[in-house]
């Protein structure tokens, strides 16, 4: 019996390394953070800085965008950590933070590579799928058993 891992579960086991490394640190790094300010701004009309960038940028509804960017860090991120409908998440946040790299070079800001770097990961995910070791996985592998 060989005893060296097989391609095929590497490269699961790399996509399943990337979907919970890129999702997780996002949600904890950028979503919670936001999330905080979102319920902020909400609760108590806090001055909220994402907002004032969206204006600044002149995108349209930037209150409305900035919610949806709180959660697409935050709770799609955790989604697609998970491997549950990744692609339709990854494509959210792959589009998402092709936005944020845009708007960031716009103005100039560093962060824009940190944008980039995430929309590399889910465009990844997003072609690639989530691989063996995920929700969406087993839930096709149940579906095939119980037709």
């Amino acid at each position: 019996m060989n005893s060296r891992p097989s391609a095929e579960r590497l490269t699961n086991s790399g996509l399943l390394l990337l979907r919970i490394g890129s999702g997780l640190s996002l949600a904890l790094l950028f979503g919670l953070p936001k999330l905080s300010a979102a319920a902020a701004y909400l609760h108590t009309g806090q001055p909220w800085p994402f907002v004032d960038f969206n204006r600044k940028l002149g995108i349209p509804a930037p209150v409305l965008i900035a919610y949806y960017q709180s959660l697409n860090e935050s709770l799609v991120a955790l989604v697609v950590a998970c491997g549950y409908y990744t692609r339709v998440a990854a494509l959210s946040l792959a589009i998402g933070f092709a936005a944020a790299t845009l708007c960031s070079l716009k103005v100039g800001e560093p962060s824009w590579l940190a944008a980039a770097c995430y929309c590399l990961m889910f465009a990844t995910i997003l072609l690639t799928g989530p691989g063996r070791f995920s929700i969406d996985h087993l839930l096709k592998s149940r579906s095939k058993q119980n037709p």
